[in-house]
C-alpha cells in the first residue's frame, strides 16, 4: 500500500509543479508583453500616481509616457480643454516651470485598482509648497486610462470665491428664467428686460473701470479707495439721522456707548444717501403686498437696503416669471410710510440752500451718482408694480405717492349687492 501511495504523491506533486510553472509563464507573458507597462496591472490609480510623481520631480518626458496621443484634459481653471498629447505636454511643461517643492499631493482615491488596462479613478488632492498646503489649493479629479495611458481627465479646483448661500440665490434667480424660456411669452420678455437692466447696473455703476464712462468719477467696487470707503462708512453712521438725533438729544446711542464720534458729512451728500435709503425702505411692504405668496421677499429686500437695485432688479426678474395677484397691505405699512416721509423731510431740511451744488456732486462722485440712478429706478419700479392693479392715480407719484399709499388705509368698495 505504501509503495502505491508514494508514486501517487509523486504524480500529484508533478501536476502541481506543472500548473505553477504554467501560471508563472502566463504572468511572465503579461508582464513582458511588448509595449505594456507593469503599472497596467495596478490600474488607473497607479498610472496617475506615477504620472504625478514624475510631474513633481519635474521629469516631463517620463510624465508624458503615461499620456495617450488622443488624450482630452479638462481643467476648469482654463476656458478650454487640452486636446491631444502636445497640448497636455504644454500644460505639464508650464506647471514644471514653477519652483520645485510646489507639489501635487493626492489625499484619497476611489477605484482605480483594476488589473484591466482600461480603468478609471477618482481622486481628491491638494497643492502644497515645501510641505505647507496652499490656500484655495484643493481639488477633485476624475481620470480614465486605456492601455495604461491617460485618455481623459477632469480637474475641478477649489474656488477662491466662497459664495455660500449666495450661490443658491443665483441658482434660484437663473432657474425660473430657464424654465420660462421653454414657454416664450410676455413674462419671459419682462424677466429678460429686468435681467439685462441688472447686468447693466452691476457693470456700469459697480464694476466698470475708472475712466471708462465720462459721467462716472471714482473707483469701482473692486478697487475702492480710502476716501470712498470713508464716505460710505460716514454715511452709514448717519443712516436715517438716527444716531446724530439721539446724540443731539443727549440720549444713549451705539456710537456714544462705544465712544465713536459721529463724523461730519456733507449735508447734500448725506441727503442723497438717506433719500435713496428711505425709498428702498418703503419697498418691503410694497413687495409683500404685491406678491403675498412669496416667502423670500424679506431675503431679497434686506440686502437691497445696502445694495439697492443691484438686488431689486434681479428680484423683479424672478417676479415677472411668477404669476400672482396683490394681497392685503401689511398692517404695519403706515409705519414704513411715515418713517420714510420723516427722513425725506429731514434730508431736505439739512440740505436746504445747497441744491445748487447737486450737479457738481453727482458728476464728481460715483456713489452719489448711483444713488440718483437708484431713486430713478425706484420710481419706475413703483409704477410697474402699481400698473398691475386698480387704485388712485396719485400712487404713481415718485416717493410721495408710495409713502401716501402706505399711510392711507385701504378703502373697501361696497359690493353691487349692497343696499
Amino acid at each position: 500500500m505504501a509503495r502505491w501511495q508514494r508514486p501517487r504523491q509523486r504524480g500529484l506533486i508533478a501536476v502541481l509543479a506543472a500548473v505553477a510553472a504554467g501560471a508563472s509563464c502566463f504572468c511572465g507573458l503579461l508582464l513582458d508583453k511588448p509595449g505594456q507597462s507593469r503599472t497596467a496591472l495596478h490600474g488607473a490609480r497607479q498610472v496617475i500616481e506615477d504620472m504625478y510623481a514624475a510631474v513633481n520631480a519635474r521629469d516631463l518626458e517620463k510624465a508624458m509616457t503615461y499620456v495617450a496621443d488622443d488624450v482630452v484634459y479638462e481643467d476648469f481653471t482654463f476656458q478650454e480643454a487640452f486636446e491631444g498629447k502636445d497640448k497636455v505636454r504644454e500644460l505639464f511643461a508650464e506647471a514644471m516651470e514653477l519652483p520645485k517643492g510646489l507639489d501635487f499631493v493626492i489625499d484619497s482615491t476611489a477605484g482605480g485598482d483594476s488589473w484591466s488596462e482600461d480603468d478609471g479613478v477618482g481622486m481628491t488632492w491638494h497643492v502644497e509648497f515645501d510641505g505647507v498646503a496652499l490656500p484655495n489649493g484643493r481639488g477633485v479629479s476624475l481620470y480614465r486610462t486605456q492601455g495604461a495611458k491617460l485618455v481623459y481627465a477632469r480637474d475641478i479646483v477649489e474656488s477662491p470665491l466662497k459664495l455660500g448661500g449666495a450661490a443658491l440665490a443665483i441658482v434660484g434667480f437663473i432657474a425660473p428664467i430657464i424654465r420660462a424660456s421653454r414657454e416664450p411669452g410676455q413674462a419671459l420678455s419682462a424677466a429678460a428686460a429686468f435681467a439685462a437692466a441688472a447686468a447693466a447696473y452691476w457693470y456700469v455703476l459697480l464694476l466698470s473701470p475708472q475712466g471708462q464712462f465720462d459721467f462716472l468719477v471714482g473707483p469701482p467696487a473692486w478697487a475702492i479707495d480710502e476716501k470712498t470707503m470713508k464716505n460710505v462708512v460716514d454715511e452709514s453712521l448717519n443712516f436715517f439721522y438716527i444716531w446724530p438725533a439721539l446724540n443731539g438729544l443727549g440720549l444713549p446711542s451705539p456710537t456714544s456707548l462705544l465712544g465713536i464720534a459721529i463724523p461730519e458729512v456733507d449735508p447734500l451728500r448725506l441727503a442723497v444717501f438717506n433719500l435713496a435709503e428711505a425709498y428702498a425702505f418703503m419697498f418691503l411692504p410694497l413687495m409683500l403686498w404685491d406678491r403675498p405668496q412669496r416667502k423670500d421677499v424679506a431675503k431679497w429686500w434686506s440686502p437691497a437696503m445696502f445694495l439697492t437695485n443691484a438686488v431689486l432688479l434681479p428680484y423683479f426678474s424672478t417676479r415677472a416669471l411668477e404669476p400672482g395677484a396683490p394681497g392685503s397691505k401689511p398692517s404695519w405699512a403706515p409705519v414704513f410710510g411715515l418713517t420714510a416721509l420723516a427722513v425725506a423731510v429731514l434730508a431736505f431740511w439739512q440740505a436746504w440752500g445747497l441744491f445748487g451744488g447737486f450737479g457738481e456732486l453727482i458728476f464728481s462722485d460715483r456713489v452719489a451718482f448711483a444713488f440718483i440712478v437708484d431713486c430713478t429706478l425706484f420710481a419706475l419700479l413703483q409704477g410697474y408694480v402699481f400698473s398691475a392693479s386698480e387704485g388712485p392715480v396719485w400712487r404713481f407719484i415718485p416717493f410721495l405717492g408710495l409713502a401716501a399709499w402706505l399711510i392711507v388705509p385701504d378703502v373697501q368698495r361696497p359690493s353691487d349687492d349692497s343696499a
